[in-house]
């Protein structure tokens, strides 16, 4: 049997969807319409549970006893204001001040699940689907919901709670307006809504909270709300409640807990990757440590200070067995990826993800380029720590985190019990990046703590054990080659791309009885896949090569990778044609026809094109180079496009501006769009300028930001965003500014200087 893969165009199922369902359920799927739409029945008539003096309305609003109306919000915020957006989405709705309304974690129930991440994992074309594909992604999306599986990640959140909570709003505002109808004896179209009150012909009013009692008897009834646009707070923005604390101090993140008698653990893991633990012991007489606990594959001791287990850790005696352990370099890893693209399409296994045509038949001017990018770490803000408490009937889980549902699971097996038996509490995230999706982290610390019935153990990573016991975004080459006819229009396009699957690695992990390898992974080719450009007789593949390195989600996952390389080669081919890169694309893009997804790309390129003629790029100052690059990618259901003003002095390379355009569907909270895109930007900058981890015989070289430096205020640039309404259907904001980065700047580049840099990081 021929272990390429080419996924039928029909009905297309990534291996990641397709591993979660049966994985999540022990390894059987969950089959038969009635036992699916019976779950479903249970499912949607969840409602939040109500105590004395409070009131619930279904499963996404509560009045509180404290005259709070209560949003729930199933989603972490890792700093993308999704509380604020419920809040704001909320408030909307019952046309009441948002300072009335906050938001509080959803509990741990299927009602919250979130089956968008996982759909957005079928490599489907979404601008162009057949019935059999609409058929298959409807049937997935009742099967996971029936699975419960909550997470954030994938810029999905908005996406998955904005129309429940609008819905949820339209219908509690429905339900007061009855109750007070009944209660003033007037009827609904009679009365007014001001500021949380509502208001009788003759006078009279009562408040929400004077009403929901009453009204939260009732039956609800199906409310259509309107298509999402301008309104008071909607299209508006509101403040976000959370800044003050954070700005202060007060907010409180996982490494924050304190609980009575709280202990503390320092970890070390194996300094070679795969290693394991020997054997291990520290000192009788260390100060203020109380023990070790010796793991698979690392040590850790507790202390009552993490300074006092820190300290004991550097005095431990630890011998690791590394005879199993990983040898890879770097160079090993590239020279695999060398290897298997020499071999093309005879290279097992081998994904054709998207294919029209017969690219190979093509003719004309050949254009062919290799670019590659490096291993990159997460480095978030606040270093990777989960706090627990686990006892013979229960344990309990402080921890950021991306995913409720599968910490509860994955910590109940940590600790020998139910799921059920397993309170998770979810502070802010001090940054997730994907790197908190993978909760491995979690389940040390409840193995830790357990070996401290009783008592709850903090266990934090150093930042340099962060970085070495990181799960990395993949390091990857690809070789990217076109014909151009006479008029410098490709006729035929070939995308490869090596690199090892995240989904296979990621699924490996949180659920080990799960076999991978069966499906295609479209996070290998997000940002090359379903191009919006008009390239007939194309081929974009994915061969994966896993050298053994653990490789998890990075910001933008995929679209990090792919956008890179794509939109470069994009530049490499209006160079040939002997045209400029807006009016090449624009030519690509009218090559596309009706499609609408050029038809939304080509209105940003607009705009683009706008602001370059409005502010031409600078002249660099004291013989310095200068140049301006463009890049145009879709990611995550919007679209964005960029334009880099670089600065060159001798070999010293200084990212000057950056004006990035939004196509997001609508923007429903402006002024946060706006500060994600440009978080993003400079998350993304750190990477194009310096990001890189490198193995040498398992080691991971870099140890704390002194050998793996992050963007500083002095070399950040001036950023603007531009925020278009297309009105099409609300696409992701939070991951949206990293990946047409890269491109640009390296665009821009070639621009000042006439050399191609097709290597990440960018250096001169």
């Amino acid at each position: 049997m021929s272990d390429e893969r080419k996924p039928s165009r029909g009905v297309k199922i990534a291996r990641r969807t397709f591993l979660a369902i049966a994985g999540v359920v022990g390894g059987g799927l969950l089959v038969g319409a009635g036992a699916v739409a019976w779950r479903l029945r249970q499912i949607d008539n969840y409602k939040l549970p109500a105590g004395d003096g409070e009131a619930s309305f279904g499963a996404w609003l509560k009045f509180t006893r404290d005259g709070m109306i209560e949003v729930v919000v199933p989603h972490q915020d890792m700093g993308q204001g999704i509380y604020a957006l419920a809040v704001l989405l909320a408030a909307e709705g019952l046309k009441a001040p948002p300072e009335a309304v906050r938001a509080a974690p959803a509990p741990i129930e299927a009602r919250y699940a979130n089956p968008v991440m996982l759909l957005d994992g079928l490599p489907m074309d979404e601008a162009a689907l057949t019935a059999p594909q609409r058929a298959t992604l409807w049937t997935f999306d009742k099967i996971l919901r029936t699975l419960g599986l909550q997470g954030t990640g994938g810029s999905t959140s908005t996406r998955n709670i904005a129309e429940p909570i609008r819905l949820a709003a339209a219908s509690a505002l429905d339900m007061l307006a009855r109750a007070a109808s009944a209660r003033f004896d007037a009827p609904v179209d009679q009365l007014k809504i001001v500021g949380g009150a509502i208001l009788a012909p003759d006078g009279k009013s009562a408040t929400y909270g004077e009403l929901a009692e009453a009204a939260a008897k009732l039956a609800p009834r199906a409310i259509a709300v309107p298509p999402l646009a301008i309104g008071d707070y909607v299209g508006k923005g509101a403040p976000r409640f959370d800044v003050p604390p954070k700005v202060y101090g007060r907010a409180k993140y996982g490494i924050d807990t304190r609980e009575p008698g709280q202990l503390y653990a320092a970890i070390r893991h194996s300094p070679r990757l795969g290693g394991r633990l020997s054997r291990a012991s520290i000192p009788a007489d260390a100060a203020g440590v109380r023990g070790i606990v010796e793991g698979k594959d690392y040590v850790a001791v507790v202390g009552e200070t993490y300074a006092a287990a820190m300290a004991g850790l550097d005095k431990a005696d630890v011998v690791w067995d590394e005879s199993n352990a990983l040898k890879v370099s770097t160079g090993d890893v590239f020279a695999a990826y060398r290897a298997a693209l020499d071999r093309g399409a005879d290279y097992k296994p081998r994904w054709v993800i998207d294919a029209v045509g017969d690219p190979s038949g093509a003719t004309g001017k050949a254009v062919k380029a290799t670019y590659d990018a490096p291993f990159l770490a997460h480095v978030t803000m606040e270093p990777i720590n989960a706090t627990a408490l686990v006892t013979e009937t229960g344990a309990k889980v402080w921890a950021g985190h991306q995913s409720a549902s599968l910490v509860q699971l994955l910590a109940a097996g940590a600790a020998g019990l139910k799921s059920e038996q397993v309170e998770v509490f979810t502070p802010f995230l001090g940054g997730g990046f994907g790197r908190r999706a993978d909760l491995g982290y979690v389940v040390t610390a409840v193995e830790i703590a357990r070996k401290f019935m009783g008592v709850p153990v903090q266990t934090i990573w150093s930042r340099a054990e962060d970085i070495r016991d990181d799960v990395y975004r993949p390091a990857a080459m690809a070789d990217v080659s076109a014909t151009l006819g006479d008029d410098g229009m490709p006729t035929g396009f070939t995308y490869r791309i090596a690199v090892p699957s995240i989904t296979d690695q990621f699924v490996a992990r949180a659920m080990p009885s799960a076999k991978g390898g069966l499906m295609a992974d479209r996070t290998t080719v997000d940002g090359a896949l379903f191009p919006f450009y008009g390239l007939p007789n194309r081929s974009i593949e994915n061969l994966t090569v896993d050298s053994g390195v653990p490789v998890g989600f990075w910001r933008s996952v995929g679209y990090s990778l792919n956008c890179f390389f794509f939109e470069s080669f994009i530049d490499e081919l209006a160079a040939a044609a002997g045209a400029k890169p807006l009016d090449y694309r624009s030519r690509l893009l009218a090559a596309a026809g009706a499609y609408e997804p050029a038809r939304r790309a080509h209105a940003l390129l607009h705009r683009m094109g706008r602001y370059d003629q409005a502010r031409p790029l600078a002249p660099g100052a004291d013989g310095a180079k200068s140049g301006r690059g463009f890049a145009l990618t879709e990611c995550f259901h919007s679209f964005v496009g960029q334009v880099a003003d670089v600065e060159i002095v001798d070999k010293t390379l200084r990212v000057r501006r950056v004006h990035a355009v939004v196509d997001c569907g609508f923007a429903i909270d402006p002024p946060n769009v706006a500060a994600q895109v440009r978080g993003a930007i400079n998350y993304g900058l750190s990477a194009v300028l310096f990001g890189k981890i490198d193995f040498d015989q398992g080691r991971v070289a870099q140890t704390n930001f002194d050998s793996y430096p992050v963007l500083t205020l002095e070399t950040a640039p001036e950023i603007t965003v531009e925020i278009v309404n297309s009105g099409a259907a609300i696409g992701g904001v939070g991951e949206i500014g990293v990946p047409a980065l890269a491109p640009a700047v390296a665009n821009a580049v070639f621009a000042a200087t006439g050399r191609r840099l097709r290597s990440l990081p960018l250096t001169l």
